[in-house]
């Protein structure tokens, strides 16, 4: 089974995306942490995503499909669960090219649905450990020690998690995937959960929507 869960940022798709990778035995294809983690990268590409992610916009189709080309790797796999892409109509095509190479094709589409102004909340209260990575919220998970992480590094605030950024990467994110969700709706493979819910809530929406 592929599977597809996509919404506004702060919608809490990765933690979904979690449970399901877990119980399904996917290979978790998390586009935005593959795109921080290229973006801290000393090369070309690292330096344009960088840039892009900094200005609040989303990265080119072609930067984006080259590197999930390389996070495609069939062997032991029981299928994917792509985080956050396709989210747009090229994107879904190429995907599901390179699916259809070993015979499958995407087959549910998750839609984490959130209203603007509880986005803005959720992600202008991230903070981020400078130091090791880890991700804290001041609402919903602040971390124990304060202003600082459990590893002791400082916790700051992204550039692309202050309010105007994260209304700008809204506009762009509903811009961008409005034809390649009709076209979900469209195959009858769309999944529309309300985001705004307790997570276990999510879950067992998800779940049953699902069949599983």
């Amino acid at each position: 089974m592929n599977l597809v869960i996509i919404g506004p940022q702060g919608s809490g798709k990765g933690t979904q995306a979690e449970f399901l990778v877990n119980e399904l035995g996917l290979r978790h294809i998390e586009t935005g942490e593959i795109l921080r983690k290229i973006a801290e990268t000393n090369t070309v590409t690292g330096r344009l995503v960088r840039e892009t992610m900094d200005r609040g916009e989303l990265v080119s189709d072609e930067v984006l499909m080259e590197i999930l080309k390389d996070q495609l790797d069939h062997t032991g796999v029981k299928g994917f669960l792509f985080d956050g892409t396709p989210r747009n109509l090229v994107q879904y095509k190429l995907i599901n090219d390179i699916l259809a190479l070993h015979g499958q094709k995407i087959d549910k589409v998750i839609l984490l649905n959130l209203p603007e102004e509880e986005t803005i909340k959720r992600l202008s209260s991230r903070r981020t450990c400078e130091q090791c990575g880890r991700v804290y919220n001041l609402i919903t998970n602040p971390s124990p020690n304060g202003e600082s992480c459990e590893c002791g590094g400082e916790l700051i605030q992204r550039e692309d998690d202050v309010p105007e950024a994260i209304k700008r990467r809204l506009l762009a994110f509903w811009r961008s995937t409005e034809q390649v969700i009709e076209a979900f709706k469209q195959e009858n493979i769309l999944v529309e959960v309300d985001g705004n819910q307790p997570i276990e809530t999510i879950h067992q929406e998800i779940r049953q929507k699902l069949e599983i």
